[in-house]
């Protein structure tokens, strides 16, 4: 996977120089790393290799030893406008700045619907599957899909936290305002599903993304419905 990540950060690097000024090690602004986890009191185990990437290695060449000791593929900065930290440079670059700001977008909303639907899911497996197990082959079964549900929702939750990021750097006001940063007390299940009599329901409200990405024409899905 590394191999081939390699290649692909290399090949975009060379052709971003037909886009962009010739850049310096300093001109970018690496990106922060944050860990997103769920609440203490609702924490679960996720799965790992969810999509079964980290075993598809056929047709991969293995990194020679010189590439392998160098920096990591993922942790390359890449040359987008959005990394640029030279405020002179960045303003020659608005067009791309524009194109960069909408992909973000795009990219922001994708990852919120992917929360919204992980959490909704997460919800109706622990209404459903885990409450109603009635032997241990049940219960592992059932928690082995909440476990895939929360890897998926912090999975979609970091996609969206580098969309925010480049958003926050692009600095547009009115973006801002609608994407907001995500912290881990909102990834919390739908209590309207879990707890729909508990006491104090109508005081509780849901967190911001759940106001926000597609109408609800475009919304399908048994654990969409059960979560309005």
């Amino acid at each position: 996977m590394r191999a081939r990540l390699r290649g692909q950060v290399n090949d975009f690097i060379n052709s971003s120089s037909t886009f962009l000024p010739d850049l310096e090690e300093g001109d970018l602004k690496p990106m922060e790393d944050e860990v997103i986890t769920t609440p203490e009191d609702e924490y679960v185990e996720p799965e790992e290799n969810v999509d079964g990437s980290l075993d598809d290695e056929e047709g991969i060449e293995e990194e020679d030893e010189d590439e392998a000791a160098s920096v990591l593929p993922e942790a390359i900065t890449l040359p987008l406008p959005s990394n640029i930290t030279s405020k002179k440079i960045k303003s020659s670059l608005e067009s791309l700045l524009s194109i960069e700001r909408e992909l973000r977008k795009g990219q922001a909303n994708d990852a919120l619907e992917g929360v919204r639907i992980g959490l909704a899911n997460k919800s109706l497996l622990l209404l459903t599957d885990v409450n109603k197990s009635r032997s241990t082959k049940q219960s592992t079964r059932a928690w082995s899909s909440v476990r895939n549900a929360q890897s998926q929702i912090l999975l979609h939750a970091n996609a969206y936290h580098r969309a925010w990021q480049a958003l926050n750097s692009i600095e547009n006001s009115e973006d801002l305002e609608v994407y907001q940063k995500l912290d881990g007390k909102h990834l919390v299940v739908v209590k309207d599903i879990t707890a729909a009599k508990r006491y104090g329901q109508g005081s509780d409200g849901l967190a911001w993304f759940w106001r926000i990405g597609p109408n609800e024409e475009s919304l399908t899905g048994e654990w969409m419905a059960e979560c309005k």
